[in-house]
């Protein structure tokens, strides 16, 4: 799993520890990593193609934010949430994503909805050949891509760290996902595509509902709620 090419690092620093960052932090969000998942800086700084002092500086501000957890043997963790956590972290960004999807409606042109257009097609093709990877990253991509249109930098902001936050989960719920196709297709394809008309109407209302649906749609699959419950319970253990 390469998370960055090879960095230039005859650069300045601040340049290739800002890159490390950035990686690294979208990695997170894009569900590169499972809760609980221990690493260390040897095999991030390999997967970023970098040496260790970036990589040190990258996990530094990202455990500062709450996506990684430190450890007394100097490796780090991906946390698990409990389940409190979950609806916590999940009723706040329904609320701010449904307010940056409805900003967006308001601000957006024809070529930025061509854009996300292009972007949900892409999402669609990955449902279709099963490339859960490469489905999430285009998520991440169609999400900030509305809320940067938002224009709504604080939003935006809060947004991002909440998304760090339950990174993790990603790959859970794709997987879970993946084993129900036709919710896979409800989650990837019809809110999106509800998000899409209502964004292309620039009707703000329908925009923050589309939005918001979308979001609850993972709660809605057999047996989540039971499995984060299972993960909270192996927290417990490992303390």
């Amino acid at each position: 799993m390469q998370l960055l090419a090879a960095s230039d690092e005859s650069g300045a620093s601040d340049t290739v520890q800002n890159r490390a960052y950035v990686s690294l932090k979208n990695a997170v969000m894009e569900g590169r990593f499972r809760p609980g998942e221990v690493v260390t800086l040897r095999v991030l700084s390999g997967l970023l193609g970098t040496s260790d002092m970036p990589v040190r500086e990258a996990l530094r501000r990202l455990t500062s934010e709450g996506a990684f957890e430190a450890l007394p043997n100097r490796s780090t963790r991906i946390p698990r949430l409990s389940r409190k956590q979950v609806e916590q972290i999940y009723e706040l960004r329904i609320d701010l994503e449904g307010k940056a999807a409805a900003q967006a409606a308001e601000h957006i042109s024809k070529v930025q909805v061509d854009e996300l257009q292009s972007l949900q097609a892409q999402m669609n093709a990955c449902i279709d050949n099963n490339e859960m990877d490469r489905f999430t990253a285009l998520n991440k991509e169609f999400h900030f891509r509305v809320y940067e249109i938002a224009g709504n930098e604080p939003m935006q902001t809060l947004i991002e760290m909440l998304w760090l936050r339950m990174g993790p989960l990603v790959s859970w719920i794709g997987k879970m996902s993946a084993e129900s196709p036709d919710h896979m297709r409800k989650i990837g394809m019809a809110q999106h595509n509800r998000l899409l008309k209502a964004l292309q109407a620039r009707d703000s209302e329908a925009a923050c509902e589309a939005m918001r649906a979308d979001l609850r749609e993972p709660t809605k699959l057999a047996g989540f709620w039971r499995a984060i419950d299972q993960l909270s319970v192996a927290e417990k253990n490992q303390k």
